[in-house]
């Protein structure tokens, strides 16, 4: 039968409270520590192999002339260890971290003295969730944004032709071959052969499109420029180069014509169904932009109805998440290197108002879900795993162990959903004018 550890005798103070850390001053008695002494020399000596002696033989004076380094460091976290964990379950402390320990005195024939740094949840009740002002952007899809769309659809379908004019301008393409060199030597990337080079798009490095301007079908030139202090490359950064650039072709950019046999090859029927597809396209996004918009406003509304302070930690934890995300999504598009560190640390600054905004969220969600009994059912759950199954029919089982092992998660993003369909249906929504 497993028997219970006897409680220590501490002397436990709370010398600061705040709305989410409490610090306390634990106090441990000369008995506790002599006590707790007793006990880790007799564990150390049951294992210790001194020279002469059997393992478990050595006398307790020579355990203590060659253990005690071991046996202070023992002691200390054993005592610290236990006393914390009293003070948590006597205070019923429901804690986010673990506990952090500071300012200890410890020695053998003294009272062991320390803090204690607890963080925990704030006591939060939403308030003025109710009918929160929302004016809802319209979603009205005009002629001239499907105009517009058809444009963008027959950029992206242009081919490309070869330009009567004989100089290149900001609206060509020139099909180039260049070979770029610092201090005159050829670096790596720094050539290519048939290169396209787009007139009209801002270039990495400012003055190469400046410099290809003008030039004639055929010409040759060499090109100085310099490389952007913040170049992803940092063993370019900074640093001027010379590119000599032969001007191979000089293209131009020819648009479809918008008619049927357009559409057709697009895989519709026609133009008028294509027509009511990009209607139909925009109209979705319309709606789904309002929506977000919609759950921003609420989002701001709440957050300005209820100030209160929040768990550094969780703080600290969602600043990561967000900005390792920005971290990853720019390196994705090569704008950093995904170990740049000072663009991590810029990120980590940029990203911590947004968690400590989200962290409130969360807590302000789970009150009102509380209030107003809104909770995810496991028919919820079931649900929302059948659809993926539907969608994921060939892989079935990591569906499976994805919801096994998110479980807590699903649950709580549904109860989330839930709260926010209930603070749409409650908000004064004013739809703004076309």
């Amino acid at each position: 039968m497993e028997t219970l550890e006897k409680p220590l005798n501490a002397k436990i103070k709370v010398i600061k409270e705040e709305p989410c850390e409490i610090t306390f001053s634990v106090e441990l008695p000369v008995a506790e520590v002599q006590r707790e002494t007793e006990a880790v020399y007799q564990s150390i000596q049951a294992r210790a192999s001194l020279p002469g002696f059997r393992v478990g033989k050595a006398p307790i004076d020579l355990i203590r002339k060659n253990f005690s380094d071991r046996a202070r460091q023992s002691v200390a976290e054993n005592l610290i260890g236990r006393a914390a964990g009293q003070v948590i379950r006597e205070r019923k402390l429901q804690t986010i971290d673990m506990p952090k320990v500071e300012k200890v005195e410890f020695e053998f024939d003294k009272p062991l003295l320390f803090e204690m740094k607890v963080e925990k949840d704030p006591d939060v009740k939403a308030k003025g969730y109710k009918g929160i002002k929302v004016t809802r952007p319209s979603t009205a899809v005009t002629d001239a944004m499907i105009e517009q769309t058809l444009q963008d659809l027959l950029e992206r379908n242009a081919s490309l032709a070869q330009s009567a004019d004989a100089k290149i301008g900001k609206n060509h393409f020139a099909v180039i071959d260049f070979e770029g060199k610092i201090n005159g030597k050829s670096f790596a990337g720094g050539s290519a052969k048939d290169y396209l080079l787009d007139m009209n798009t801002p270039q990495t490095i400012a003055g190469f499109s400046e410099g290809v301007h003008g030039m004639s079908a055929g010409e040759k030139k060499s090109i100085s420029v310099t490389f952007p202090a913040e170049y992803a490359q940092k063993e370019f950064a900074g640093k001027q180069a010379v590119f000599d650039v032969h001007v191979k072709e000089i293209k131009e950019k020819k648009l479809p014509t918008l008619d049927d046999e357009f559409a057709k090859d697009l895989g519709l029927e026609g133009l008028t169904q294509l027509k009511q597809r990009i209607k139909e396209n925009l109209e979705k996004e319309q709606n789904d932009r309002t929506e977000k918009e919609t759950a921003d406003q609420i989002n701001e509304a709440l957050l300005e109805e209820n100030n209160f302070s929040v768990p550094q930690v969780l703080v600290e934890e969602r600043t990561r998440a967000l900005a390792q995300r920005a971290l990853t999504h720019l390196a994705r598009q090569g704008l950093v290197q995904k170990d740049d560190q000072k663009a991590a640390a810029m990120l980590l600054e940029k990203s911590k108002p947004q968690a400590e905004k989200d962290v409130r969220l969360s807590y302000l969600f789970k009150s009102i879900a509380e209030q107003e009994k809104l909770e995810a059912t496991d028919a919820d759950v079931a649900e929302l795993k059948n659809k993926a199954l539907a969608e994921n029919k060939d892989n079935t089982q990591a569906v499976e162990k994805y919801f096994q092992e998110h479980a807590l998660s699903i649950r709580a993003s549904l109860t989330e959903g839930k709260v926010l369909e209930f603070l749409r249906k409650t908000a004064k929504i004013k739809t703004a004018k076309d």
